[in-house]
């Protein structure tokens, strides 16, 4: 593949599917989703993280990923929108909870569902995603051989592998569902917590 050896692609997959596993914003929406939905109605935001990334991509092969790294003002739009709506989506599940035990009315679910934008937002505008692709992606590309063509199938395999991780994780939270639903508040408050200490570890990015 692009002159590329077998164990580099094997050490590409490997690096792309610990990235996907690793806890962040996108996999806990993941993770809360398909908890309380289950995977059909979490693949919305799966599918909005997949595309958030493909734009990501997109933006490095053209350059543009690194102009936004190398401005202080475009780069600090992006981790103040990005940081911000991540604390804002744990303030909300911790509402939903102090409106609970306020007021003993148990929170509605599509309170707390997560969509589509809900993924798009979480990749574009978390600071990590740009500075991860924008290292990742050009340490595996050859220029004596198409960018182009060579970016595409690698992101293209980023992104295979991101999905195959994120519905693993769905699938698995189907099997234990039942279980954590019962504990619903403290799903709630660990999920809502993480979120805010994600947009804090975002925002204190420099």
């Amino acid at each position: 593949m692009f002159n590329l050896g077998d164990d580099t692609v094997l050490y590409y997959i490997a690096i792309c599917l610990v990235a996907a596993g690793t806890p962040g914003p996108g996999t806990l929406a993941v993770l809360n989703s398909a908890l309380f939905f289950g995977v059909k109605r979490t693949l919305p935001v799966m599918l909005g993280i997949i595309f958030g990334m493909a734009v990501v991509s997109v933006a490095t092969v053209t350059g543009l990923s690194a102009l936004i790294l190398h401005s202080t003002f475009a780069f600090s739009v992006i981790k103040y929108f990005g940081g911000l709506y991540i604390g804002y989506l744990g303030m909300r599940i911790l509402w939903s909870i102090f409106k609970s035990m306020q007021g003993g009315i148990r929170a509605e679910k599509s309170e707390k569902e997560m969509t589509f934008v809900t993924g798009v937002i979480l990749s574009i505008f978390n600071p990590k995603t740009l500075v991860f692709f924008t290292a990742l992606l050009p340490a595996f590309i050859h220029q004596e051989s198409s960018v182009i063509s060579q970016t595409v199938t690698l992101t293209l395999i980023l992104l295979l592998c991101t999905f195959l991780v994120h519905l693993t994780y769905g699938m698995l939270c189907g099997y234990v569902s039942a279980f954590f639903v019962r504990h619903m508040i403290w799903v709630d408050a660990i999920t809502g917590s993480m979120f805010v200490c994600f947009s804090i570890a975002v925002l204190l990015l420099s």
